[in-house]
Order: C-alpha cells, then structure tokens, then sequence
C-alpha cells in the first residue's frame, strides 16, 4: 500500500540522526525509498499475483541492491537460495506485511499469511509476532475494534505492553536498533496516536533519537494510521488535503526514476484491484 511508502520516504532522511522536532519537514530534496518500500512492493506483488514469498523477495530484492537492507536480510540475499530460511529478528517482516491487513479475509487467513510472509528471511518468533501484530492491528481497526481491544489482544498474543506509553516516555527510552518486540509495538501505538494522519507522523518526528530506526518506524505506522484516521478508505483519504500533498509527493519521487517506477505501478495495481475487484480474487 502507498501508505506505508510514504511513511518510509518520510522517515528515510531521519534515520540514525539526533535530530527530533514536531516541525521538522515532512518531506525535503533528500527524500528517498529504502528497504521497506521495495518489500512492500514484493508483497503486493505476491497477494496480486499468487507468488512464493521467497521467490518473489529475491526478484525485488535483487532488482534494488542499494536499498539498505537490514542485517539479517542482507545474509538472506547474498545466499541467493529461496530454500534458505532466516532467521532476523528485525522489523522488515512486520512492515512489509501491512498489505495483508488490508485484504477481506478472516482473521486467521490472514495471520497464516503474515506467517508465511515473514518465513523466508524472520523465521524467528518476533520476527513472526511483528508481521502478525501490524496485520492484526490493520484488520482489527477496519473491523471497528476498540484501541483497548488491540491492546489487550497484543498483550495476550505477543508480549507488547502499550497500555502506559506516552510521546514523552517514548522519546526518553532512547530506543535504538531494529528489534521488531521493541519496535513494533511502538509504531503501532505511534500510527493511533494523534489528533489526524500527518499530526501522526509529526508525532514519530518528535520522539527520532541517534539510532531509532525511524523508516521503518514511519512505515509501520503510516500504514496503521492510514487505517486508524481513515479507517482504511480511500474515499477518506482524498478528503484529507495534508494526506493528498504527502501521497503526490511521494508518488512523483517514484515516477521521476525509471529505476523506482515498478514499486509505483505494482502498489497501486494492488490498491486498484482491491477496490474494483475486490481482491483476494
């Protein structure tokens, strides 16, 4: 989904920098794309098409090499093996799953996908329970569940205590590297934070610290927050002005290079095809 492209171009520039302010811009000349975006590509592509996860991750992952993989994915790709299962406990599995959460399907289909999705390169615990969680939290927030219902849920399920966060405590933990138990449940309190969808990303800004895997952060809660403040309806989200300039922006970074245009084209193959056809097919 664009929106969680959007949050990674976001947060791209901020990544690993001691710099934290509710004003900072949200979109500037040194914008760019990272490894989130191009995973979530990958899915789209796969749920659109009825790919193999592995398969498909390395199609995408080998056509943007620069696209600053995490560790544990790097290790993944430099064995050029779709039978090689890894082991990462990091958060790309739980953002690049944010898709699932936007099929109609039961519940426990869905977390089968988030599983099978996270495999290939998190076949770790957290690395799982991260993809689960941002599916969980996506489809529970479209179904109209309470934010206390989610959090009790994640709590059962995975461990992630929200109930006490606050932007200050937040911001004082100085949370570093990018462990999906200590950052995913942050990104999805952070996407259901906020008076509206950009004041959401603004929060993320104001809480950035040395070392916060900010991107990824800013990924995973955009698109939670795409269903939070719009309850994922794109209808909702035309009539947000500040949420329609950030989705241009990013989509003309896209579109200006050749080399980024298949990320553009397959994201909203699969958002067009969700809303005319209804997909899964």
């Amino acid at each position: 989904m664009i929106c969680g492209v959007i949050g990674d171009y976001i947060g791209s520039i901020y990544e690993e920098q001691a710099i934290s302010s509710f004003n900072l811009p949200l979109v500037t000349s040194s914008s760019h794309i990272t490894d989130e975006s191009v995973a979530i590509a990958a899915v789209c592509d796969v749920l659109m098409n009825d790919l193999d996860y592995a398969e498909t991750y390395l199609k995408w992952f080998n056509r943007y090499p620069d696209a600053a993989y995490g560790f544990g994915t790097s290790s993944w790709l430099m064995e050029e093996d779709c039978s090689y299962i890894g082991n990462s406990d990091g958060n790309l599995a739980a953002s690049r799953a944010a898709p699932i959460g936007y099929l109609n399907l039961p519940i426990s289909l869905l977390l089968e996908h988030a599983k099978a999705s996270a495999i290939p390169t998190h076949n770790n615990e957290d690395g799982i329970n991260g993809a689960k969680a941002i599916v969980y939290t996506i489809w529970s927030i479209r179904k109209g569940k309470s934010q206390q219902e989610i959090f009790s849920y994640l709590f059962s399920e995975y461990g992630y205590l929200m109930d006490f966060y606050t932007l200050e405590n937040i911001k004082q933990t100085n949370e570093t590297g990018s462990s999906a138990f200590n950052t995913v449940p942050m990104a999805i309190w952070l996407g259901m934070s906020g008076k509206n969808y950009t004041d959401t990303l603004k929060n993320i800004l104001y809480i950035n610290n040395d070392g916060l895997d900010l991107d990824s952060i800013m990924s995973m809660s955009s698109s939670v927050g795409f269903a939070y403040h719009f309850g994922g309806n794109r209808r909702n989200a035309d009539k947000d002005k500040e949420y329609k300039k950030l989705e241009f922006e990013t989509k003309k970074y896209l579109f200006q290079s050749k080399v980024n245009q298949p990320i553009l084209q397959i994201v909203q193959e699969f958002e067009l095809s969700k809303e005319i056809c209804g997909i899964p097919f």
